[in-house]
């Protein structure tokens, strides 16, 4: 068995997950297109759920701090905020597939229990940290939650309904959000 017989697993079944989604996707057809076995899927990977969760949940609490790495430091939490918005339009295929199933999964789309309370454990530690970083500038958690939530819209149009916004428009979006939020204390 190989690592790349893994990577071949992984990289179709993200495939068909995104095409027929957790139930609609089917191992066989999994099989088939990485050139394996039943068996040898089975080896990787304990069950569909197990599947899910690894090329889908593991894979993106592993993306998303990979992309942040790649943005400056430095930068005002506004200007952050809109490069990291700016930076979803510009994933490679594999990640654009990783993120709109993740979303897909967090928002409630895709029902696979062991992946979705990863991803909402995942996901309540990284707001976390935002709102402790946007209170700071905004003073008062709620804003900051309303900041983070907004920045996540903006995301999940650029992810899951494939909008084309201009970075201008993303840069006066988010600048509109934290001009809202600066401006309520």
């Amino acid at each position: 068995m190989t690592e790349n017989m893994k990577e071949k697993i992984a990289f179709h079944a993200r495939r068909l997950f995104d095409m027929h989604g957790f139930h609609g996707a089917a191992l066989r057809d999994v099989c088939k297109l990485s050139g394996c076995k039943m068996p040898t899927l089975y080896y990787y990977y304990e069950n569909k759920e197990t599947l899910y969760d690894q090329v889908v949940g593991k894979a993106f609490a592993q993306l998303v701090p990979h992309l942040w790495s790649k943005l400056p430091t430095g930068v005002s939490p506004q200007e952050y905020a809109s490069l990291m918005v700016i930076q979803k339009k510009h994933l490679s295929e594999d990640e654009r597939i990783i993120y709109r199933l993740a979303m897909k999964t967090w928002l409630g789309f895709e029902d696979c229990g062991q992946c979705k309370e990863r991803l909402m454990e995942w996901e309540q530690a990284t707001y976390e940290n935002s709102w402790k970083e946007y209170s700071g500038i905004v003073g008062s958690k709620q804003w900051a939650k309303f900041i983070s939530r907004s920045i996540t819209s903006i995301i999940q149009r650029i992810i899951l309904l494939n909008e084309d916004i201009s970075d201008n428009e993303i840069r006066e979006e988010v600048g509109m959000i934290f001009d809202v939020a600066m401006h309520s204390k």
